[in-house]
């Protein structure tokens, strides 16, 4: 009888000890998994999560039909596009590397900023050496740029500013970029209603007109692409050369004496990839020297007008300045000379 009262003793005790040994273990294993190092792991992957579902900064397409995606507002921009960076400077913004090209003025506030070579033919060591996190380009020249950039991380946007539906766009765009989005759309609802009234008070006359560029690679009549046209447009003015055939360039077509006395323009309107100096001389050397030129109209009448290169080169925020100006050459009589 004692004996079978000890072993139910004895089983009862080794039960009891069990259940302590478990308890034990289950209270070290709470203690671990509280341990600093437990808690730092787990904090990291919260902050590895969050991370990766961030929004990023500002994602868009471009003007090459491209997605730019820019994982945090840009503080190092190289703007390769000459026409853009006026604008860019206008709406407050400022780069650490540029483009140049001959003729084109530069903001005073960008006359220091690092030069990556001409427009047509920049360095790709200077520009990646300057760090930048986003490069703007001209979808022409700047398109076989973006392999090379991608591979080093870096964001490139190709960008058109050759019409006043391009700077408005790119404007925002810019806006965006920098940072100030409400200041820009501010300065361009000013710039648009001044050019809205201009474009409200154009007679219906509708007067023709030939634009001829002169270049170091010759002469040619723009048909279409270029900024003077689209504000020519805009003032109701027909353009000669939308009916003729173009040449190697789409945009333009190989100038012809002949062609120019058969549409016989009102107005002739020069634009020079260079200085005016070197574009008169060019008028004189080439176009004045054949006689059949004192025939046009335009040239009885004295209406040849050199543009400013301001209609080469996009002027920016400034564009109602140059819609005033050829406004006011074509019909002096509503909007003064």
């Amino acid at each position: 009888m004692k004996s079978k009262e000890t072993y139910v003793v004895l089983s009862l005790t080794f039960f009891l000890t069990l259940i302590g040994c478990v308890s034990n273990t289950n209270q070290s294993h709470q203690h671990t998994d509280n341990t600093p190092d437990s808690v730092a792991a787990e904090n990291t992957s919260s902050l590895e999560t969050s991370s990766s579902s961030q929004q990023p900064y500002l994602s868009f397409k471009d003007d090459a039909g491209q997605e730019v995606v820019l994982i945090k507002k840009p503080e190092r921009v190289v703007i390769l596009n000459t026409e853009a960076l006026d604008l860019y400077y206008q709406l407050g913004g400022i780069a650490v590397g540029k483009a140049k090209a001959p003729g084109t003025p530069v903001p005073e506030a960008a006359k220091a900023v690092e030069d990556v070579g001409q427009i047509n033919q920049v360095s790709l060591e200077k520009i990646t050496s300057l760090k930048p996190d986003l490069v703007i380009g001209h979808p022409r020249f700047h398109a076989n740029l973006k392999d090379a950039l991608d591979a080093s991380h870096i964001p490139i946007a190709l960008v058109n500013v050759n019409s006043y539906d391009h700077i408005q766009r790119t404007g925002r765009l810019f806006g965006q970029i920098i940072g100030k989005g409400s200041e820009t759309e501010k300065a361009l609802k000013e710039m648009d209603n001044h050019i809205q009234t201009m474009i409200n008070n154009v007679p219906s006359t509708s007067p023709k007109f030939a634009l001829i560029t002169i270049a170091s690679t010759g002469l040619s009549i723009q048909k279409s692409g270029s900024l003077a046209l689209d504000i020519a447009d805009k003032l109701k003015l027909k353009n000669v050369a939308e009916g003729m055939q173009s040449g190697q360039m789409p945009s333009s077509v190989p100038y012809s004496i002949e062609k120019l006395i058969e549409a016989d323009p009102d107005y002739l309107f020069m634009i020079v990839y260079g200085t005016e100096e070197y574009g008169r001389q060019k008028l004189k050397d080439d176009l004045e020297s054949n006689p059949a030129w004192a025939s046009l109209q335009a040239v009885k009448g004295k209406r040849v007008e050199f543009l400013p290169s301001d209609f080469v080169n996009s002027p920016g925020l400034k564009i109602d300045q140059i819609f005033e100006y050829l406004a006011k050459v074509v019909y002096p009589d509503v909007y003064g000379k």
